[in-house]
């Protein structure tokens, strides 16, 4: 039997894509494709982010037109878009990124996943370590997402 080392363990951007779009598709029910493309989209205003720490330290940010952050709590809470709020989009945005972290955190630690989550926060973080990154098109909206991780002293 293969022993893991959870130190060894390597995030692209395919398996980020891959674990953003089964979250979404599974809590929000919002369908999404990664983009080769995004210059067409529109640009991200909305931006929600979650530390990790563990064998590997890091975090994951989200970086999302408003539209798509409306669309997402539209879906989450059975609304028409119209009928959300900011305050709405926001807090859709930054359980996403909660999920999404948690996904993460699975990913890079296996079936012994030593790591916690902080809360998810509106706003960007400095980044450091390696990163990975994806860009996805939800129905015409944008969500970058970055993963920003380095092996913990």
């Amino acid at each position: 039997m293969e022993q893991h080392n959870s130190n060894d363990t390597t995030l692209d951007s395919n398996t980020l894509s891959r674990l953003v779009v089964d979250a979404l598709e599974r809590t929000a029910f919002v369908l999404a494709d990664p983009c080769d493309d995004d210059a067409r989209l529109p640009p991200a205003d909305t931006f929600a982010q979650i530390d990790f720490s563990g064998p590997t330290a890091g975090n994951v940010e989200l970086h999302a037109s408003r539209s798509f952050a409306r669309n997402l709590a539209a879906s989450i809470l059975g609304a028409e878009p119209s009928d959300i709020t900011d305050v709405q989009s926001e807090e859709a945005l930054r359980e996403l990124a909660n999920i999404v972290g948690g996904s993460v955190i699975t990913a890079l630690g296996g079936s012994d996943c030593r790591f916690s989550l902080g809360l998810p926060r509106l706003g960007r973080g400095g980044a450091s370590g390696k990163e990975t990154a994806c860009v996805l098109d939800a129905e015409g909206a944008r969500l970058e997402v970055h993963c920003h991780h380095s092996h913990a002293a």
